[in-house]
């Protein structure tokens, strides 16, 4: 997202409906908002309906704003989703832990997972439990010294086959995917079921979970593949 932009893109893909919204990011206020519900099911794959939906509303949200749409937030409904869950140890010698500690045991994870996730983007990383000295722990410990220390990491993914036909529709009207966010796994993080989609992804995006763990694009960083954590690295 261009900083000069005062606002959002959201564009929400499921089987029953297609729902593009565009918010002032201060207030989360309705710039454009316009949905399409289906009275039977749409197949994904086929994705010429979604390419009309685009066509009809992209200009319309461009004209309302007066300026151009650049990148957007893709919500996906999809059983296409890959999950993977792994636990990696690392002995700290009794040291203080440190973000270094779970920088280098998310690194370790990723090198594990290389072969298995090859053909697949990641969407989601979630730290379920942090394990100090086999106390188990829902948040990273402060100030807390240990002689071994452990995670169980969740991987949601998302086949590259899956996801470029997406991709390819909205790169034609010269938009770029921000993020990409699973439905299924922000609907699992609110008690509350009535609150707007939009809203949960913007809260998602802005780190609900304090343990999910959040990517930033290589081409902006020279860190390596876990660059920067919601909350607790900030």
């Amino acid at each position: 997202m261009n900083k000069e932009l005062n606002f959002e893109t959201y564009l929400l893909i499921t089987s029953k409906k297609f729902l593009l919204s565009v918010k002032e990011i201060q207030s989360s206020k309705n710039i454009y908002q316009q949905e399409e519900i289906f009275v039977n099911d749409v197949n994904l794959s086929e994705l010429s309906k979604l390419d009309k939906f685009l066509s009809e509303n992209i200009y319309k949200a461009e004209k309302k704003l007066n300026e151009f749409i650049k990148d957007i937030y893709l919500i996906i409904d999809s059983n296409e989703f890959f999950f993977l869950d792994l636990s990696i140890k690392k002995n700290n010698n009794g040291e203080v832990l440190s973000t270094n500690n779970l920088k280098h045991l998310l690194n370790e994870a990723r090198d594990q997972c290389r072969n298995t996730l090859k053909y697949k983007k990641i969407i989601h990383i979630i730290i379920d439990n942090y394990l100090v000295d086999n106390k188990k722990f829902s948040f990273m410990p402060q100030n807390l010294k240990c002689n071994f220390f452990s995670i169980d990491i969740s991987f949601i993914c998302l086949s590259n086959d899956s996801l470029k036909p997406f991709e390819k529709i909205i790169n034609k009207y010269q938009i770029s995917v921000n993020r990409i966010i699973s439905l299924k796994y922000i609907q699992t993080m609110f008690k509350d079921k009535n609150l707007d989609t939009i809203k949960m992804a913007k809260n998602i995006i802005n780190g609900y979970n304090q343990n999910e763990v959040a990517l930033v694009a290589k081409k902006s960083t020279k860190k390596g593949f876990f660059e920067k954590f919601f909350h607790f690295f900030n």
